[in-house]
């Protein structure tokens, strides 16, 4: 994770954020890490844990946008193929489950009170055999109805009064010292372990439109949002359509792509949604398509990254 400690406009953009949302939610976040203390005595560290669990496989990246509404289809279809893993996030749970589709990992990050209506109506007997991996100061009751196994991760931050904490309470961070990158997003830091822990060089990224197409489009696939109401900015689409965005999901987008970016030719980066911004950019040649994110249909994604796992490289080469 050299290449992201080590670039100083990531490490920067990082610091920012963590300074800012470590001020807000400090004695929040403390108070969690209080509580988490003797569920994850009894668990331990993803990167401990799961690290190469699933080497020679892609993962899919499932997202809790609009987009995923046509996906399901083709989930289906392949969410027994050993060749894939689905990831999923806990705020698209129970809209994958009561649609037939159980991931094998979720990622919950939050620490905030309100995360806890993700999971409202979830059949928890159902996440027996779906893998939690955990933010160490996640809000403390969703972890206490989780019913399968689980496995924490310690985001790094730059707030020096809760990092004394973590290191008291949980030191060594992730068992070797170091604090997983922040990037601002659950999808985001999902894709982060896919790539880092579980080591999984192909991703295909759906759900994850990081904009609305239209006034009526909502953040969720399932439910209306806050978010829903934030001021909207124009932005080209992957078909060079106008939609709209707003500040937060950008930073979501630029953090990934700045992730994926020092990555490419380590690894294979499908954009499978199907619609949204992920990947565009006016700073790159026409159509603007940053270079190291493809754009695919999910069924071709799913054909390429077959082809990859079989010969090593993809056939639209």
């Amino acid at each position: 994770m050299s290449f992201i400690t080590e670039n100083k406009d990531i490490h920067d953009f990082l610091t920012l954020v963590s300074k800012n949302t470590g001020e807000r939610n400090r004695e929040r976040w403390i108070e969690n890490l209080r509580c988490n203390r003797a569920l994850f005595r009894k668990t331990g560290w993803a990167a401990d844990k799961l690290q190469g669990v699933e080497k020679g496989k892609s993962a899919i990246i499932i997202g809790a946008s609009p987009a995923v509404e046509k996906q399901i289809k083709t989930l289906k279809e392949i969410q027994y193929d050993k060749d894939f893993v689905f990831c999923a996030l806990s705020s698209n749970l129970d809209y994958l489950l009561k649609n037939g589709i159980k991931p094998k990992y979720t990622i919950v990050v939050d620490a905030h009170e309100s995360t806890g209506a993700d999971w409202k109506n979830v059949d928890m007997n159902k996440t027996k055999d779906i893998t939690l991996i955990s933010n160490t100061f996640t809000y403390p009751p969703m972890l206490e109805r989780w019913k399968g196994p689980l496995y924490f991760l310690a985001l790094d931050s730059d707030n020096k009064f809760m990092s004394k904490k973590h290191d008291k309470w949980y030191g060594p961070a992730n068992g070797f010292g170091n604090g997983f990158p922040s990037i601002m997003a659950q999808f985001n830091i999902m894709s982060m372990v896919a790539f880092l822990i579980f080591e999984c060089i192909v991703l295909l990224f759906i759900g994850h439109e990081l904009s609305f197409k239209d006034d009526d489009a909502r953040y969720y696939v399932d439910r209306k949002d806050d978010r829903d109401n934030e001021t909207r900015y124009p932005h080209g689409d992957i078909n060079l359509n106008k939609v709209h965005t707003t500040t937060g999901l950008l930073a979501v987008k630029y953090s990934l792509e700045a992730f994926l970016e020092p990555l490419m030719g380590a690894g294979w980066f499908f954009n499978c949604t199907e619609a949204g911004i992920f990947g565009m950019s006016k700073k790159f040649p026409y159509p603007h398509q940053i270079p190291w994110i493809q754009q695919l249909t999910l069924r071709n994604g799913i054909a390429q990254a077959r082809n990859i796992m079989r010969t090593g490289q993809p056939f639209y080469e």
